[in-house]
């Protein structure tokens, strides 16, 4: 095996070479080898490969008896819960989480729900999170907002224990690897978000072909776990790190509601205002239109609201929730 890796880093990306360092201070630290399984959360947008990704790093095809079952559009966001699948990559246990349809909510909270239910999956917390992209296609603008509910979520520590993976190689590297970097970078001049990504993990991100994940691109991808471990000093992504990310996030946001409360409910003032001194039964509908969408509005404000003031009161208690403070 040593000199299949070692023929691979000469002739691969100079990059490689940079994660090899790191297994020196895993050694010292007795972390290289341990058999403590390595817990993987796969993130991404639905459509993105974060299953096929998973099966293909368990060694598994696309069958009906794959752990995980690669489905699209609203199939994978209604009927799929998050799950978690244990398997070996490399002689490393590995426990690797996937979550269909989490960040295909524009709503934080109901992304924030299913990343709960993927953390309490394996309390022992998180080695890394996989942030899955396509290689094939254009970084959108859905995208970008998953990149900000990323940040939201699991706050600055997040990136400490991040890696990326594109997937779609085979139709990618057509033109060939320094073809594909290339395009890489002029799209990171040009979406922000996408260059936030690659400039927080660093080294750490590569790009393959799910339907033929060979033994050199599995030995890079086990480098940028040791990579992660490394720079954590072999310490987990932990509940605690996610619930104190959650308080920062409450304790920002919770003012901007309140305003944003106090705004609607004088649009509603005056709506209802000007309804009473209208005559014309068209507009008057139209205006009914308004002040119902409004007062839904107010009433989920409230109640987030409401939910905000008794999470943050829970999570300072001595007996903190047992997985995640939702808000």
């Amino acid at each position: 095996m040593h000199g299949q890796t070692s023929d691979y880093m000469a002739s691969s990306r100079p990059y490689v070479s940079e994660l090899s360092t790191i297994r020196g201070p895993l050694k010292e630290a007795g972390l290289e080898r341990s058999q403590v399984p390595l817990t993987l959360m796969l993130l991404g947008k639905t459509g993105n490969g974060k299953s096929s990704l998973g099966n293909a790093l368990l060694g598994c095809n696309e069958s009906a008896e794959a752990p995980f079952q690669v489905k699209s559009g609203f199939v994978s966001c209604q009927e799929h819960e998050p799950r978690l699948e244990e398997g070996i990559i490399q002689e490393r246990p590995v426990n690797i989480i996937d979550t269909p349809g989490v960040l295909d909510n524009v709503n934080n909270e109901q992304a924030l729900d299913g990343i709960c239910k993927a953390i309490s999956l394996n309390p022992g917390g998180v080695t890394a999170f996989v942030i899955v992209l396509r290689a094939d296609s254009r970084f959108t603008k859905e995208e970008s907002k998953a990149v900000d509910q990323l940040q939201s979520l699991f706050g600055d520590k997040f990136w400490d224990h991040a890696i990326c993976v594109f997937t779609h190689g085979d139709v990618a590297l057509r033109g060939g690897q320094a073809a594909f970097e290339s395009q890489l970078k002029i799209a990171r001049q040009q979406v922000s978000n996408l260059d936030t990504i690659l400039t927080k993990v660093g080294v750490r991100w590569l790009i393959v072909d799910c339907h033929n994940l060979g033994r050199s691109k599995l030995t890079e991808f086990v480098l940028m776990l040791d990579s992660v471990r490394s720079k954590n000093k072999g310490e987990c992504y932990t509940n605690a790190l996610f619930k104190e990310a959650q308080l920062r996030y409450a304790k920002a946001n919770g003012p901007a509601l309140l305003a944003s409360l106090r705004k609607a409910k004088k649009e509603l003032r005056e709506l209802k205002e000007d309804y009473k001194q209208l005559k014309y039964k068209i507009s008057k509908q139209l205006l009914e239109e308004k002040i119902k969408a409004l007062e839904g509005k107010i009433k989920g404000q409230e109640t987030q609201i409401c939910k905000l003031h008794q999470d943050l009161a829970d999570a300072i208690k001595p007996a903190a929730k047992k997985y995640c403070v939702l808000l």
